[in-house]
């Protein structure tokens, strides 16, 4: 037989076994392999699975559960139903704190999202000492939260805060945290101030990633700064403004420090949210009502997090 008839069948014969795929013993092998990782993983993963179901889990499920009894601190209570529940459409300081929740994370997101961005931008351009300026911006969200809004209460008390003295200089003092306005103001203000940082870095983080070669184009195409910014930087952060936004109002809603160090809800119930209301009646020993103040926001956090996770699924 010719030597080029037997490297034909040969080959014919090799691309036969290769079509056929692996045995069946390689198969056996490789999903055996496969169980295995998949138990090392499942073992790895157990520990802290295990931390969130009593660290998260078990308090979620008991307040819950709370929420639906009139019990009190160190007393076993009664199931009551709805009974908690019913009592919020009549509580004042309940509508205050729906009404606060919008007022206050809406209206801090947007100045955040205004400053944080306008800080961004101008950290992300050659300047002397930019490493330090970008340092400093980090500073009131990397202090302590009790130090931050300390701070800032002292500044704006009546009459003798930082504020308040400046403004006497010029025949005039205001009550910051006694008026129920000025008091808003105060608060978001001071929500604003300790968490735009937040905004600044992460916008600018993204901002960093944009090539070049895009504002070029655009100024040899005779766009002006505006354009630049509208047409390039925008839709470029879009979808970090978006997961920042979704994660800031999480921890605008769930805010206490800013609130209780500030005005403790007041003056009257002005300035009351959900996380305060829960703790007030905490210091009455009211654990059921405690625990309804705090499930009944529990569809919005999940509602937040159900945007975060779309919103990364989309980016991914």
């Amino acid at each position: 037989m010719p030597a080029n008839t037997v490297a034909t069948d040969s080959a014919r014969r090799s691309r036969r076994a290769g079509s056929a795929g692996p045995s069946p013993e390689n198969k056996r092998t490789t999903t055996a392999s496969r169980r295995k990782e998949a138990r090392l993983g499942l073992l790895l993963v157990l520990p802290a699975v295990a931390v969130i179901l009593v660290l998260i889990g078990y308090p979620t499920i008991s307040s819950i559960w709370y929420s639906f009894t009139d019990r009190v601190v160190g007393e076993k209570g009664n199931f009551i139903g709805l009974a908690n529940y019913a009592r919020l459409a009549h509580d004042s300081g309940f509508l205050s704190a729906a009404a606060n929740l919008v007022l206050i994370v809406g209206v801090s997101l947007l100045l955040k999202l205004i400053l944080g961005t306008l800080v961004a931008v101008i950290l992300n351009q050659p300047m002397p000492g930019r490493k330090l300026w970008r340092l400093l911006v980090m500073l009131p969200w990397a202090m302590p939260g009790f130090v931050a809004f300390m701070g800032l209460r002292l500044m704006f008390e009546s009459p003798y805060g930082a504020i308040n003295v400046a403004l006497q200089g010029f025949g005039t003092s205001l009550p910051f945290l006694s008026d129920p306005d000025l008091a808003r103001i105060s608060v978001v203000l001071a929500t604003v101030w300790r968490g735009f940082p937040f905004w600044a870095i992460s916008i600018l983080a993204a901002l960093q990633t944009i090539p070049g070669e895009l504002y070029e184009a655009a100024k040899m195409d005779g766009a002006n700064a505006w354009q630049r910014f509208t047409n390039i930087t925008v839709p470029q952060i879009r979808s970090t403004v978006a997961v920042v936004a979704v994660i800031s109002a999480i921890w605008t809603s769930n805010g206490f420090e800013n609130i209780w160090l500030m005005t403790q809800g007041g003056p009257s119930t002005t300035t009351m949210t959900f996380p305060v209301l829960s703790y007030l009646s905490l210091q009455s020993r009211q654990l059921g009502q405690a625990a309804a103040y705090a499930v009944v926001i529990l569809p919005i956090m999940a509602l937040f997090i159900m945007l975060l996770s779309r919103r990364k699924k989309e980016i991914q």
